[in-house]
C-alpha cells in the first residue's frame, strides 16, 4: 500500500509540475478517507482566492446550526442544494448576512470560530462574503479538505453529499467530468483567473476527498482536461 501511495504521489507531482500554471498559483490536497492518509499535498497552507468554494464554509455551518438561523419559508435540504449544487450566489450572500445577524457578530468571526471549533486551521483565511465573489476572500485547500473530512465522518454525511453537484448528473457538474459520472460529488468555483473544485471521489471501493484551487488565467478546456488527468491518477 505504501508503494502504491508513493506512486500516486509521484504521478500527480509530475502532472502538476508539467501543467501550464506557475507552481505558486496552484494548491491541491488529495486525501484517502479509507486509509486516513494524505496522498498528495501542494501549497496546502497557501491562502488563495477560492471563488464559490467559499460556499462550502457557509453550508457546513448551516448544516449544524440551522435552528440558530431559522429562516421562515426555507427548507434546509433545498437551501443546501441551491448554494452547493446550483451555486446560487444571491442566496449564499443572504445566508452569510443572517449567520452574523443571528449571533450579533460579524459573519466572518462566527464562521472562523466554527472552523476553529472543528480543529480546522484558519491561518490566512479571510471571509468577505458568502458567494465567493470578493477577490479579498482567502481559503487554503488544507482547511477545505479538513472540513470535508469532518463532514464525511459526521452524522450529516448523506445530507451534505446530497447538496453537492455530481459529475455527469446534476448541478454545475452535470456536463462536466463525464468520465467520472456519479463518482465525483463536489463544489465548483469560477471567477476571472480563478478555478476551484473541492469534494469527494468514489472509485469502486475507494473513497477520497480533495480540494483544488488555481489562481491563474486558464482556458476552460485546459482546466477540465487537467482535472480528468488528475483523477485518472487515483
Amino acid at each position: 500500500m505504501m508503494l502504491l501511495f508513493l506512486l500516486i504521489n509521484l504521478t500527480i507531482d509530475d502532472l502538476v509540475k508539467n501543467y501550464s500554471v506557475p507552481l505558486n498559483k496552484i494548491s491541491i490536497v488529495i486525501y484517502s478517507l479509507d486509509e486516513e492518509k494524505m496522498l498528495f499535498a501542494h501549497n496546502e497552507n497557501k491562502p488563495l482566492i477560492p471563488a464559490s468554494n467559499m460556499k462550502l464554509i457557509i453550508s457546513a455551518y448551516l448544516i449544524e446550526n440551522w435552528q440558530k438561523i431559522f429562516l421562515k419559508g426555507y427548507q434546509k435540504n433545498k437551501v443546501l442544494a441551491e448554494i452547493n449544487s446550483k451555486s446560487n450566489n444571491r442566496l449564499a450572500n443572504r445566508l452569510f448576512y443572517f449567520i452574523g445577524q443571528s449571533q450579533k457578530k460579524s459573519s466572518e468571526k462566527v464562521l472562523l470560530a466554527f472552523l476553529k471549533e472543528k480543529g480546522i486551521p484558519v491561518g490566512g483565511i479571510r471571509i468577505f462574503d458568502g458567494a465567493g465573489f470578493s477577490k479579498k476572500n482567502r481559503l487554503t485547500t488544507l482547511a477545505i479538505t479538513k472540513l470535508l473530512i469532518y463532514l464525511y465522518n459526521s452524522p450529516y454525511q448523506q445530507e451534505f453529499l446530497r447538496s453537492l453537484a455530481v459529475a455527469g448528473k446534476r448541478g454545475t457538474l452535470k456536463r462536466r467530468l463525464i468520465n467520472y459520472k456519479k463518482k465525483i460529488y463536489a463544489k465548483t468555483g469560477y471567477l476571472k483567473n480563478v478555478r476551484s473544485l473541492s469534494g469527494y471521489y468514489f472509485k469502486n471501493n475507494k473513497k477520497y476527498c480533495f480540494s483544488i484551487i488555481i489562481n491563474w488565467p486558464l482556458k476552460k478546456g485546459n482546466y477540465w482536461q487537467f482535472l480528468n488527468q488528475l483523477f485518472s491518477c487515483l
